[in-house]
């Protein structure tokens, strides 16, 4: 009986090109499969900061302070405060909480890699918040040298309302956490269920990086994986781009985007905006403790009517 002892060329291009849709059908499985679940524990995150938030209104009378930042009088460097820092008993970090001292906000940062600073929180950060680093190396010249170490991020900001941080813009107080804020629940008139608590940001925009490293005068502002530091009390402008975000643009702005709106540079547009890497949106969580995703396609002034907490506007559930 007649025996073939090998595929023919044709049959075996076949083969390859069946295992080759394969492959990347199954590839293309996992890679969703992935980003569901970075979607989902991202929201897990959300979940629990805003019943962080909630405890700690609950122990102190209001959501924790946004900012009390180094500029900010009578003393310089004593009792600077954030947001987060002030979440930490709330998160399950008690003892580095315990570790903050208020006495000199310096000391935060020294002991290089070993400075409270310098520890990364696993509940702030979102998996698909995509960072070469979590603790970045600050290295300042003088007079700025006082802030030089080592700085742990954040994949959040604190709901700041329509405008977080922007030179020669007065930034309105319609958030939840801002420079100086004592929000209450009852101060939410707008419904809990229609008031953003906390939001991602995201820090992947090369067109950010391009033009900062490509401009000696904004050389300082970049690159763009440099902010969202959790334990920035720096200054009210720059620890405000850090720990909070607003809807001054839309959902995943970038730097490429269309130009911002009239008086605001692109810089503050870029450090306002809430965005992710996941695909089409962002996660948010609202002050009723709700976590979801909303869709960068969502209209600008709905977006804003969910960021102020008593702005007495009708908005529809996203």
């Amino acid at each position: 009986m007649y025996r073939r002892l090998a595929f023919t060329l044709i049959e075996l291009l076949t083969v390859m090109g069946i295992i080759a849709v394969l492959a990347s059908l199954f590839l293309a499985a996992v890679q969703h499969v992935r980003a569901a679940a970075h979607r989902m524990q991202c929201q897990n995150n959300l979940r629990q900061l805003a019943i962080a938030a909630h405890n700690f209104e609950s122990a102190h009378g209001n959501f924790p302070v946004g900012l009390v930042a180094v500029d900010d009088p009578p003393t310089r460097f004593r009792d600077r405060t954030n947001l987060w820092v002030e979440a930490l008993p709330f998160i399950e970090q008690s003892p580095l909480k315990g570790r903050w001292d208020y006495s000199d906000y310096r000391k935060n940062f020294q002991g290089g890699t070993a400075a409270t600073t310098a520890v990364a929180i696993p509940v702030m950060l979102c998996p698909s918040d995509v960072l070469s680093e979590q603790v970045s190396h600050f290295q300042f010249s003088p007079p700025y040298d006082w802030y030089n170490g080592y700085w742990a991020k954040s994949s959040y900001g604190g709901n700041g309302g329509t405008l977080t941080v922007a030179d020669n813009v007065p930034n309105p107080t319609n958030g939840v956490f801002y420079n100086g804020s004592r929000t209450r629940t009852r101060d939410l008139t707008d419904g809990m269920s229609q008031t953003f608590l906390f939001g991602e940001r995201y820090h992947r925009d090369s067109e950010f990086d391009i033009r900062t490293a490509g401009d000696p005068a904004l050389a300082e502002y970049g690159p763009l994986a440099l902010w969202g530091v959790w334990a920035s009390a720096y200054s009210d402008w720059s620890s405000s781009a850090d720990t909070m975000l607003s809807s001054a643009v839309p959902i995943n702005y970038l730097a490429s985007s269309p130009p911002a709106p009239s008086g605001l540079h692109w810089i503050d547009a870029r450090l306002n905006a809430y965005g992710s890497g996941h695909t089409g949106g962002a996660n948010f969580a609202f002050a009723d403790g709700s976590v979801k995703f909303v869709s960068d396609s969502i209209p600008l002034e709905q977006l804003q009517a969910l960021s102020t907490r008593s702005g007495s506007e009708v908005v529809e559930q996203p």
